[in-house]
């Protein structure tokens, strides 16, 4: 599912053909065995995934459309995608990838992630006078409090 999730518009379908592994459809007794099936497609990728999270969270959304964005560097053969959004939770949950690998040691790409959504959030709140001259900054931990991001790369030559 979640290979799904990283790879917008990736069609997976699993089927589980071991004779031990039939299943009753839909509980009725009557009817033959089948086999179990799973398919999984996300037209829209990390933004399902992030959508995904909150609601198996119960995590209540803060504002209705879910962010996302992407931008590829041919000539350098990186891209990158992220999805997010703000839920009334207390934790964050920010979730990294390289090529599809969960990077949960973290990495640059996510310490870049982190340093630019504070700093973009502090500018913004500072422009739109929500801080004041004289107020300190949002810390990276008040900025990521209740947020469900995902940040995947694509990297041509990885390290």
């Amino acid at each position: 599912q979640q290979m799904a999730f990283l790879n917008k518009g990736l069609r997976i379908a699993l089927e589980d053909l071991r004779p031990e592994a039939l299943i009753q459809p839909d509980g009725d007794d009557s009817a033959a065995p089948v086999q179990r099936a799973d398919e999984f497609l996300y037209e829209q990728g990390l933004k399902d995934y992030v959508a995904y999270l909150n609601e198996s969270k119960k995590s209540e959304p803060v504002h209705p459309e879910i962010i996302d964005f992407e931008s590829e560097d041919k000539e350098r053969r990186i891209s990158v995608e992220i999805a997010m959004q703000w839920t009334g939770s207390y934790q964050e949950a920010v979730y990294t990838y390289a090529n599809t690998i969960n990077t949960h040691e973290g990495g640059t790409h996510e310490e870049g992630f982190r340093a630019a959504l504070t700093t973009l959030v502090n500018r913004y709140a500072r422009q739109t006078n929500q801080l004041k001259e004289k107020d300190e900054n949002l810390t990276g931990e008040d900025v990521r409090e209740g947020l469900t991001a995902i940040v995947s790369v694509k990297l041509g030559e990885p390290q």
